[in-house]
């Protein structure tokens, strides 16, 4: 009986790895204005409308999954950079699933998954975001700069994407007074 279900298992694990994101950078162009939030409901923290940001912080839209391993893998990064980043940068994670499974998941989460949490129910904004950078799986994460532009899509682990955050918010701590702009 057990070799019966092991192909099963196998082939299941296999479209699990190629629906995931591997750790590279997903060409953009950083032209494009990000895309409004299509979000069905806010299911932790306040409502975010990125043209509202402009000029104000860095926003970064993260498209995961509760059933995903490597989204569940990469929450408490994205934790530990909310806290790091916490006055220049916001950082929404944004799933297509149903509200009860999600507030269930972020509950339990916890203080581990201490940013804004939303539903995209008819995956209105994965859509728009796809336009500009079409997501390979999930989880990826797009980095919107103060211009209101998407700067960097990519995994939420690549180190490039700590380095893009890392840049976008020295250049906004500069005054006058360190010598900057």
């Amino acid at each position: 009986m057990r070799s019966m279900w092991f192909p099963a298992l196998a082939a299941g694990l296999a479209l699990l790895a190629l629906s995931t994101v591997n750790a590279q950078d997903i060409p953009i162009t950083g032209n494009d204005s990000a895309p409004a939030l299509k979000v069905s409901e806010w299911i932790k923290g306040e409502p975010v409308k990125l043209e509202e940001g402009k000029d104000k912080k860095v926003h970064v839209v993260e498209f995961w999954a509760t059933w995903c391993p490597p989204c569940r893998e990469s929450i408490p990064h994205l934790t530990e950079l909310q806290k790091k980043y916490k006055d220049s940068v916001t950082i929404i994670g944004i799933t297509d699933e149903e509200a009860p499974l999600v507030k269930e998941f972020v509950k339990k989460m916890g203080d581990k998954m201490d940013y804004r949490v939303a539903l995209d129910k008819n995956q209105e904004t994965a859509k728009a975001f796809d336009k500009i950078a079409e997501m390979p799986g999930i989880p990826t994460a797009y980095v919107i700069n103060k211009e209101n532009k998407v700067v960097w899509a990519g995994h939420p682990l690549d180190e490039e994407f700590e380095k893009v955050l890392a840049t976008l918010t020295k250049d906004s701590a500069k005054t006058p007074e360190s010598g900057g702009a």
